[in-house]
């Protein structure tokens, strides 16, 4: 409750001064995104209906394109407004040492628009910063271009692993960024938390209702390093994870741990690295999470590998992703996938650039979830 009433003040302290702005610029982003599921297969008859909260309904075998806003594509039928987004950030400096930034995202799966970045930055010194706000949890080694799809070579970051309910904070960190010989070291250390009502991810794709989650007393830190070759970063992040059912207006809890009995106020760790490499032509990128909430005994563990080979301003990828959970309190409920991809980007100007991937996921839950799919996906993403 604290910190985020202290962020909320922190930001608005900052914009009231917005008169007094010396600098500011503006830069916006976009994709268009068709997709559509060629084929699928599941346990069951084909095409099935995937449970989703009223009002919502999913035809499968089905893909999901982006899990933080239940971005589904459905089984045999194209679709434009999926992935379909559009951005603008502004960055406002009203001193060499203060500065704010804005960023507001359209999207076209839930029809939303929503300010991700809100945040506020003090420049304590030439090495160090501290920001106060709302910003990007950042898990992931693109957590920060997650929806500036022109920042990485796919067209889209792997669901199996760039997939969590919460994506966003409410608090403040402090980055410490330094140079050593050819080598870049960033740090980053955070605390805040974040309440989603009506969580579209657990509503639609898991419970069936609306699901309200906190995510409580964070505290995470990452720390990168990286050169014109490598890059390797390290991350951890503890927190306490609230969920609740919403139904005619009363609020039940959901999460069960021993016997069955339901459990709020769960732990949460989350640990993760990354390392990749950029040689000459060719490209590397690997990441690796593991998620544990100890006192449910319920364990998540995502891995992305993909390799690609750049020819002027053609790169071809090969990947291949996976997402299990294990549970000893609910072992016949838990969800397993994998993906494999192939993906062609063309950048046809320096700011844009035309993706078409295919995907093919087996899904091995223990429950009908999405299905074995083949997606077949292209998208015009730009920056500006």
């Amino acid at each position: 409750m604290y910190i985020a009433k202290f962020s909320a003040l922190a930001t608005l302290t900052i914009f009231s001064t917005a008169a007094y702005a010396v600098d500011s610029s503006f830069s916006g982003f976009s994709q268009l995104t068709v997709g559509r599921v060629l084929s699928g297969s599941s346990s069951g008859p084909v095409p099935y209906q995937l449970n989703a909260q009223p009002g919502y309904s999913y035809q499968c075998p089905c893909f999901t394109g982006n899990y933080e806003y239940a971005g589904v594509y459905e089984y045999h039928k194209a679709d434009v407004k999926q992935e379909s987004l559009a951005g603008v950030q502004g960055n406002f400096k009203f001193t060499p040492d203060l500065s704010a930034t804005v960023q507001v995202v359209a999207r076209g799966a839930d029809s939303s628009v929503n300010a991700d970045w809100a945040y506020g930055s003090y420049k304590i010194s030439d090495n160090l910063t501290l920001q106060a706000g709302r910003k990007r949890l950042p898990l992931y080694y693109y957590s920060d271009y997650m929806y500036v799809g022109f920042a990485y070579p796919w067209l889209r970051p792997s669901q199996d692993l760039y997939a969590w309910q919460i994506y966003s904070y409410d608090g403040a960190n402090l980055l410490y960024t330094s140079n050593v010989g050819d080598w870049t070291y960033t740090g980053n250390v955070w605390i805040g938390r974040r309440k989603s009502t009506d969580n579209e991810l657990l509503g639609n794709l898991y419970y069936s209702t609306r699901i309200d989650e906190s995510w409580k007393k964070m505290i995470g830190a990452y720390l990168d390093a990286s050169n014109d070759i490598f890059s390797v970063r390290g991350v951890y992040m503890h927190t306490v994870v609230e969920r609740y059912s919403v139904i005619n207006g009363t609020r039940s809890l959901v999460m069960t741990g021993a016997n069955g009995d339901f459990v709020n106020d769960v732990g949460q760790a989350f640990y993760g690295i990354s390392f990749n490499v950029d040689y000459k032509n060719w490209l590397v990128r690997s990441e690796i999470n593991y998620i544990n909430r100890p006192s449910v005994k319920n364990t998540y563990t995502a891995q992305s590998y993909s390799g690609g080979y750049k020819m002027d301003k053609h790169t071809f990828l090969l990947s291949w992703s996976q997402f299990q959970e294990r549970a000893e309190y609910w072992p016949t409920g838990t969800e397993k996938h994998a993906t494999t991809s192939l993906t062609y980007r063309w950048d046809f100007t320096s700011s844009q650039a035309l993706k078409v991937q295919f995907d093919k996921i087996k899904d091995k839950s223990k429950f009908q979830f999405t299905g074995d799919a083949n997606l077949l996906a292209a998208s015009w993403q730009m920056v500006f």
